[in-house]
């Protein structure tokens, strides 16, 4: 779930399944999900909540959209989600079976798998658009279906320790790399601003402030270990619906970005990607309008999206959300740089460990030097955008 990539449900493979049709032998591979066992872990990281988010999401969200998208959408097939007599399951196709696998969350995203990324996640958000014009009260029931686990009351209390434990972290991070100079002592004051409003921040560039206009539904959980490539990197498949979400779509593209690539790729084709989301976002509208709308009213919709979705618009709205890339970094950087061998045990930790900083203690002595590369390289591209800066000037 998006609380950290290490609160995960439990995945297995079902044994191949050989059905015979027509005098031909079919083998199938399935994927069953199961929810984690130990109760407390459970109620902790909201587990429950996330589970029957994802069941939703399967048995009654993804359906709709598909429904109505002239393309697939980018998700495994759902065989079944809902409970049985073992509790909540979801079964879903093997996607390795059809050459899809995962990368190692340790190395950073190419240019081609974010290119694969971004036209996926533009015709997944096109679907929310297209359906807002020309179904809005099946779009406003499909969203009343849509919980926000996270960003929400009865999840402030634990989510701000955990994101405060996360910023402590990333401030201890800091100094370790902070050299004679002192070239991260300007940084460091402005991230130190940051204590006690993380959360609040992260929250309201989530839920609030964005343009109606833009919210869509995104799939709120996109770093490395939720996609699944094609071995030729042109595909992609997104997995864990835990942390779907009703809000504006950068939040999806800055996710993938700052969890996911190193500062070098995000230096040299963040204009590139924006773009390329932009093109794809535009040619899935064309799809959508051309297979309902007369000619020339899909010509003058796909006008107006144009100009709602112009390249000015989009840079300025990342560039707003800025600050949900730093948090998300802050919070998801220590699991997605861990030594495999080295990630704690999550069903020993309690609440009381991020209140009285336990949990930064377990945290501190496993953390990797990628993660202190990765946390300086992006507090500093922060501090050279002025977003650091700005977030201290607003007092949110």
């Amino acid at each position: 779930m998006a609380a950290s990539p290490l609160h995960r449900t439990i995945a297995h493979r079902a044994p191949k399944r050989h059905c015979v049709r027509s005098s031909m032998l079919f083998t199938i591979s399935l994927i069953f999900k199961r929810q984690i066992t130990n109760p407390n872990r459970r109620r902790l990281f909201r587990c429950d909540a996330a589970f029957e988010n994802e069941i939703t999401a399967y048995a009654s969200i993804v359906p709709v959209l598909q429904r109505i998208s002239p393309y697939d959408l980018p998700y495994p097939k759902c065989v079944t989600a809902g409970s049985d007599e073992h509790g909540d399951r979801i079964v879903l196709e093997d996607l390795t079976t059809s050459g899809y696998a995962m990368l190692d969350r340790r190395v950073g995203l190419s240019y081609e798998h974010c290119i694969a990324v971004m036209k996926e996640l533009a015709k997944l958000h096109a679907v929310s658009l297209a359906m807002k014009h020309a179904h809005p009260h099946e779009y406003a029931d499909v969203c009343s279906k849509i919980r926000e686990i996270v960003y929400c009351p009865e999840a402030a209390e634990f989510y701000t320790h955990s994101l405060e434990s996360s910023l402590r972290g990333a401030l201890d991070s800091l100094r370790y790399s902070n050299g004679e100079q002192g070239e991260l002592d300007g940084p460091i004051r402005a991230v130190e601003g940051l204590t006690g409003r993380l959360y609040r921040i992260m929250s309201g560039l989530v839920c609030d402030g964005m343009d109606e206009g833009w919210r869509v539904i995104c799939h709120g959980d996109t770093w490395v270990n939720n996609l699944m490539f094609s071995a030729d990197r042109q595909h992609v498949r997104l997995i864990d619906l835990q942390t779907m979400r009703c809000t504006t779509p950068v939040l999806d593209i800055l996710h993938l970005l700052y969890t996911s690539t190193e500062h070098s790729m995000r230096r040299q084709y963040v204009t590139e990607l924006l773009l390329q989301y932009r093109q794809s976002l535009l040619e899935a509208l064309g799809e959508h309008f051309c297979a309902c709308e007369e000619p020339a009213a899909a010509a003058a919709l796909l006008r107006r999206y144009a100009e709602q979705f112009s390249y000015a618009r989009l840079r300025a709205e990342y560039d707003r959300c800025l600050p949900y890339g730093l948090g998300i970094a802050m919070w998801l950087l220590p699991a997605v740089t861990f030594n495999p061998d080295k990630i704690p045990d999550l069903d020993a930790v309690t609440i009381q460990d991020f209140k009285t900083k336990k949990h930064d203690k377990r945290i501190a002595q496993i953390v990797s030097n990628d993660y202190h590369t990765r946390m300086r390289d992006i507090v500093l591209e922060m501090y050279d955008q002025g977003v650091l800066q700005r977030l201290k000037s607003d007092r949110i």
